[in-house]
Formats: structure tokens, sequence, C-alpha cells
């Protein structure tokens, strides 16, 4: 009888222990499925922040364009004005030009994510890469270029119109009398006031080509997000975005 029971002891112990290391192993294994759920969880919310911030900074950059091809075009008609352009155009193609884009990026989850060691959550490393190279140079490119423009503006520009265009209230040029305008017509066609727009021209035209090359680098970013993303948060990010538009 001793002996019937020692084999059935060993038996019960060896159950008991594959037991345990069974229940050891299921706790790690879901340990490791809830973190890893944990992790896909902060990544989908950090990739939707992202989104949400290059979208923020894509329809200002959009709008600064258009303002940029505008004052591009109008530094183009001042140049190759002749006497039969009307004074009316010329004050209102000059006075458009002492604007500039400002622009500051959205980048409030990039420094986060930076601030808290974050980039190793995104699986993607192309995508991460591909963040990290809008927010630390890209951005950074239009900015400067932005302040380039703007540094121009208010240092070579408005102080030259503020010295030298005649006075006319709310710089309505076109109600002005006619001594006015012409002395208008005699600044704006000076080699001075046209040396200015020359580089004026150019900064702001340099200054679009990079902001057109920034937003299809965006568009592209965005992209590629959506296919990290799960399929429920990108229809639910598209239908936002159609109803924003």
């Amino acid at each position: 009888m001793r002996r019937e029971q020692k084999p059935r002891r060993f038996g019960y112990f060896l159950a008991e222990i594959f037991i345990l290391i069974l229940g050891i192993s299921a706790s790690f294994a879901l340990n490791e499925w809830r973190v890893s759920k944990q992790e896909s969880s902060q990544e989908t919310e950090l990739l939707l922040n992202f989104k949400q911030n290059l979208k923020v900074d894509s329809l200002a950059l959009h709008e600064g364009m258009k303002q940029l091809k505008l004052q591009v075009e109008n530094a183009q008609k001042l140049l190759m004005s002749d006497d039969a352009l009307p004074i009316d155009s010329l004050a209102n193609y000059s006075i458009s030009l002492l604007n500039y884009v400002p622009f500051n990026t959205n980048d409030i989850t990039y420094q986060q994510m930076k601030s808290s060691g974050r980039i190793g959550i995104i699986e993607n490393d192309s995508l991460a890469n591909r963040l990290v190279g809008l927010y630390e140079s890209s951005f950074e490119l239009v900015t400067t270029w932005t302040l380039i423009d703007a540094e121009h503006v208010r240092q070579k520009l408005i102080p030259f119109v503020e010295e030298n265009f005649p006075f006319a209230i709310g710089l309505r040029y076109s109600q002005s009398d006619n001594s006015v305008k012409r002395e208008l017509a005699k600044q704006i066609k000076s080699d001075q006031f046209k040396h200015l727009v020359q580089f004026g021209l150019s900064y702001k035209a340099s200054t679009a080509v990079i902001v057109e090359s920034v937003l299809e680098e965006i568009r592209e970013t965005i992209a590629m997000i959506d296919s990290e993303l799960p399929s429920s948060q990108t229809v639910y990010g598209r239908e936002s975005t159609s109803q924003g538009q």
C-alpha cells in the first residue's frame, strides 16, 4: 500500500508543478497582452494627436500660401508696371506687400513626446523618422524663411513707405488729390522702392516654394498615420475632416 501511495504522491507533485508553471506562464502572457494593448492604445492616441496638430499646421500654411502667391503676383506687376497702370492699382499692390506670413507650428504633441521620451512607442520607424524630420527640419525651415520675409517688411519696406509715401487718410489714395497721386506714383516707381520690392519678391517666392513642399510632406505624413491607425479611427478622422471643410 505504501509503495502504491508513493508513485501517486509523486504524480500529484508533478501535476502541481505543471499547474504552477502553467499558471505563471499564463500570468506572464496575460501581463504581456495587457502591456501590449496599453502601448497600442497609447500609440493610437499619440498618432491621433499628431494628426490633429498637423491638420492645424496644414490649414495655417495653406492660408499663408494663398497670401504669399498673391503678394508675389502683386510684386511682379509693380516691377513690370508702366504708365498705363492706374494709380489705384499701384497703391493697392504696394500696400499689400507690407504684410507677411508668420508661422508657429502647433508642436504640442511633439514637445510632449520629446520630454517624455515616448518616440519609441511609434512602431513604424519610417513614420517616427518622418515626424522628427518635419518638426526638427521642415517646420524650422519654414519659420526661418517667414522670419526673413518679416524682417524685410518691418525693417525695409515699412520704413520706406512711412518716410516717402505721401499722406492719405486710411491709405485711401484713390480719394486723394492729383498732387498726392503724382507723388505716390513717383515713389513707387523709384529705383529704391523697386529694389526693395525685388528683394521682397525673392523672399516671398522662396518662402512659398518651401511652404508648398512642406504641405506635401504633411499630406504624406498624415497618410502614413492613417495607415497605422485602426480603421474605425481613420474613418472617424475622415468624417471629422469633411465636416470641418
